[in-house]
């Protein structure tokens, strides 16, 4: 008999789907299927400085380790610091970056 677990599982595979929700992007030299969303950038304290924030959803075992806060990640071709790493087997990444 299926327990929640099993139903997350069966979940996961419809949320990291590349026809639905999903996309393959590059992490740390690494392709792997995930989604990566977007905040809206926000001023920092110094002028002209906006802080970039993106969550990024993952199997944690795609991704073959747990992201620490301060790590510095390549996600394609920018670079991120994890804020937070919240969940279990689906992960959500908190990362941050500034731009000009």
């Amino acid at each position: 008999m299926p327990n929640f677990k099993d139903f997350l599982k069966s979940d996961m595979k419809v949320f990291l789907n590349t026809n639905e929700f999903a996309d393959e992007h590059n992490i740390d030299g690494q392709d792997v299927t995930c989604i990566f969303d977007q905040e809206k950038s926000t001023p920092s304290q110094n002028d002209g400085v906006y802080i970039v924030r993106r969550h990024l959803f993952i199997e944690q075992s795609a991704l073959g380790y747990r992201p620490e806060p301060e790590q510095k990640m390549r996600i394609d071709d920018s670079y991120f610091y994890v804020v937070d790493c919240v969940g279990e087997g689906l992960i959500e990444v908190i990362l941050e970056a500034r731009d000009s």
